[in-house]
């Protein structure tokens, strides 16, 4: 993963395993073996916001265990894998979102996925 935030500087995530699961098991995502200088996002501990091992929720189908609220559908969602939300939120409607260390995540200009076969 690639993330251009708007320092101008861009940023990269790498996992050695990322694999999505089929439509019965609601696009679980799945990732581990984190490198790079982004951060590890998916896996991001604060306020329990992990993406890794979650179903993919839309606005329309809610997998989140958020308490009270639906993320897909709230805060500028448009689908993301989120167990209370999420640290790693790249397509929301006005910014996305990858929280850096400590930093503000809100700040992401453009970023880009890149899947890599075997």
């Amino acid at each position: 993963m690639q993330i251009e935030r708007d320092d101008g500087f861009w940023y990269s995530a790498e996992y050695s395993t990322f694999s999505i699961s089929d439509e019965v098991g609601k696009y679980r995502l799945t990732v581990a073996g984190y490198s790079g200088d982004a951060g590890d996002s998916f896996n991001d501990v604060v306020d329990n916001r992990i993406s890794n091992d979650m179903m993919f929720s839309t606005p329309d189908v809610d997998n989140d265990e958020s308490f009270g609220g639906h993320c897909a559908a709230g805060g500028g969602g448009r689908g993301w894998w989120d167990r209370r939300c999420s640290a790693s939120c790249l397509n929301r409607v006005t910014e996305g979102g990858w929280r850096l260390g400590d930093d503000d995540h809100n700040d992401v200009l453009t970023s880009r996925m890149l899947v890599k076969g075997n």
